[in-house]
């Protein structure tokens, strides 16, 4: 029996995904407080990723519709498709509970990797729509990976906040539904069912469709940790503008504090280097710096 391209997609991008988890953590604990006076920085944050998902549901759907696929792509596609996986609407959703009329639409505040990611996507799921196994395999099953520590990060630092304003279950806040699913299991039965589905479908692939899935895995990796990187980098500001804005329209930002508190990844890194840097300076007066040197009566 052949091998679940998905395992095969895990085995290529390993190192990949090492990498980008690294990058995830590291910038994390940024959107949430004490590090940021508001949700806004998430809110900015997670939107880039709202074109990615709806590219990728918008196109499975086309070919679901389409009348131009071969008969035994268009069988397997059909039997891919999982409906309750869907994450498009859930987070179209939460950035309606979160952001404000004027930012809602993902593109107005787009970082430049995103895009050329998305132009990717369409592009390539035009030409070979077996390539949905990849992307379903990456952008479903991080949910239930690394995403689950990242939902019980995101509730108990910003769940109590944005909760408060309308959700009736705290244990599930308004606003941070992309990460839950339906169902009394919490999506552990679609996850189930999906790998299943992979497993069982990838038998049915070519060898050549199994490299194309297997490279585009590859290639998905690395357009994510670029991207990650720039929304790092982009969005930090564009959150305390968004705070700055809230605050003048007299809105609840969320968290108490001064908008002045959001913190971007870069800022506190450069800060960390140079309390490092002055602390062994400081040292360096009372011998108590390069010990070595000290022990020659330097």
């Amino acid at each position: 029996m052949a091998s679940s391209v998905g395992d095969e997609i895990n085995l290529a991008t390993k190192s990949d995904h090492t990498t980008l988890n690294q990058l995830i953590l590291q910038f994390l604990p940024f959107a949430l407080p004490p590090n940021t006076p508001s949700h806004h920085l998430y809110a900015l944050g997670i939107s880039q990723f709202y074109p990615i998902y709806a590219a990728l549901e918008t196109s499975f759907g086309n070919h679901l519709c389409s009348n131009a696929l071969s008969p035994r792509t268009a069988a397997i596609l059909e039997k891919l498709h999982l409906p309750e996986l869907e994450r498009a609407q859930a987070l179209m959703d939460d950035l309606e509970f979160l952001l404000p009329p004027s930012r809602r639409d993902p593109d107005a505040h787009s970082v430049p990797r995103l895009e050329a990611f998305r132009r990717h996507i369409n592009a390539s799921l035009a030409q070979k729509p077996h390539l949905l196994f990849a992307y379903t395999w990456i952008f479903y099953m991080a949910l239930f990976s690394g995403g689950r520590y990242i939902r019980a990060k995101l509730r108990a630092g910003l769940g109590a906040s944005i909760s408060s304003v309308a959700s009736p279950t705290p244990l599930k806040p308004a606003g941070l539904t992309f990460w839950d699913f339906p169902g009394e299991h919490d999506g552990e039965d679609l996850k189930s069912e999906y790998k299943s589905r992979v497993s069982a479908l990838s038998a049915q692939l070519t060898e050549e469709e199994r490299a194309d899935i297997v490279g585009e895995g590859v290639q998905i990796m690395v357009f994510l940790t670029d991207l990650v990187k720039e929304v790092a980098e982009i969005v930090p500001s564009q959150a305390i503008a968004l705070a700055m804005e809230a605050r003048a329209d007299g809105m609840d930002t969320g968290f108490q504090g001064p908008v002045a508190r959001i913190r971007p990844p870069w800022l506190l890194l450069v800060r960390s280097l140079f309390l490092s840097v002055s602390w062994s300076l400081c040292l360096r007066p009372w011998g108590l710096w390069l010990p070595g040197r000290r022990s020659k009566g330097l």
